[in-house]
């Protein structure tokens, strides 16, 4: 190609560049480097650094107007803006003193309750009052009222776990408080949903389609994980594990995340395996290991124990390991499991 023709094809080049520019588009000859992404890391957080923070806020920190709710969010560190423990989902724990509630409200985001100490505290779910002991897993889908309340004696302490940050990512989100009361009034008794949706159940029981707020009670879990250890029944890479099924669907807990019990028994060490989706973990009973990694075999090693948090990313290796000889171990984790699979991005490797 002649050098006159080459520079005019370049200036050409160039006046269409600015042309498509100008126009607020882009085409896919215009090369640019790429902004490098930041990447969820794996994280521990530890619950001696954080209760003393949770009790602090307790005392100096009011709800009100401004203040909803008494939060203390885990922030994953490789995020530069602290939206989200993960990209889709994050997690908080909440704190709520005796006497004390958060007004009845709404949002599109599906939020959870894994109870982690008080008795007395109480949620008004869809006029259903759910009585919240340590271990219960409390269930608010989409759209659906709750406020809770804290009759008993102590500090009520729970991890909390929302989609907000995929509502947002999508622009959808919307939140609406009760419109009559501050905390909505308790109509049904506690199970009240869980009941109408088990194995038997009349055409008429629930009003409307769903999806309804439940409550899965530890006392029912815990019996169940049992069972399931002594039968050994258990999975050679997450130990003896339960997933929290939708009771109207038997699907997953929400549309968007996922939510499990599992137990690794004495000595237990499972092997390697990684998958597309964020899991939360928080240490319900017990002290262990889990290794964590982009590589197989060069993964890092977190220690944690009883009521500590950590983050598996998404597609990084991870193992688990007991370290007691004597005792079980187990953690309740919560996922974007589901959302990967109604995409059809899940995937597994091991």
């Amino acid at each position: 190609m002649a050098k006159a023709e080459s520079r005019n094809l370049h200036q050409r080049l160039e006046a269409l560049n600015a042309r498509v520019k100008d126009t607020s588009l882009r085409g896919a000859w215009q090369k640019e480097p790429k902004e490098k992404k930041e990447e969820v890391r794996p994280w521990l957080w530890r619950w001696n650094d954080l209760l003393p923070s949770l009790l602090e806020a307790g005392e100096i920190v009011p709800i009100d107007d401004f203040m909803r709710m008494r939060t203390i969010r885990l922030v994953n560190p490789s995020q530069p803006v602290p939206v989200g423990t993960a990209k889709t989902f994050g997690a908080t724990i909440q704190h709520l003193n005796p006497g004390e509630i958060t007004e009845s409200h709404r949002h599109t985001s599906a939020s959870l309750y894994f109870v982690i100490q008080g008795k007395g505290t109480f949620t008004t779910a869809e006029g259903e009052q759910q009585f919240m002991e340590p271990g219960d897993l409390l269930i608010q889908p989409s759209w659906t009222w709750h406020g809770t309340k804290n009759s008993g004696t102590e500090p009520a302490l729970w991890l909390t776990s929302m989609d907000t940050p995929l509502n947002e990512f999508v622009e959808a989100y919307f939140r609406e408080k009760y419109p009559e009361e501050t905390v909505q009034p308790f109509t049904k008794p506690d199970g009240y949903y869980m009941k109408r949706m088990g194995a038997l159940r009349s055409s008429g029981a629930l009003a409307g389609a769903g999806p309804f707020p439940v409550k899965y009670r530890w006392k029912d879990t815990v019996e169940t994980l049992d069972a399931l250890a002594a039968a050994g029944q258990a999975d050679p890479y997450d130990g003896v594990m339960l997933d929290y099924t939708n009771p109207l669907t038997g699907g997953p807990t929400t549309e968007t995340l996922g939510c499990r019990i599992q137990m690794f028994r004495p000595g237990e060490e499972t092997q390697s395996h990684r998958h597309t989706s964020n899991t939360i973990y928080h240490v319900v009973r017990g002290s262990g290991a889990v290794r964590i990694g982009k590589n197989k075999g060069d993964e890092e090693n977190f220690e944690w124990g009883e009521r500590d948090c950590f983050i598996v990313p998404s597609w990084q290796w991870h193992r688990f390991k007991n370290n007691s000889s004597s005792e079980p171990a187990i953690l309740f984790s919560v996922s974007d499991r589901p959302l990967l699979q109604a995409i059809r991005l899940y995937r597994e490797q091991n």
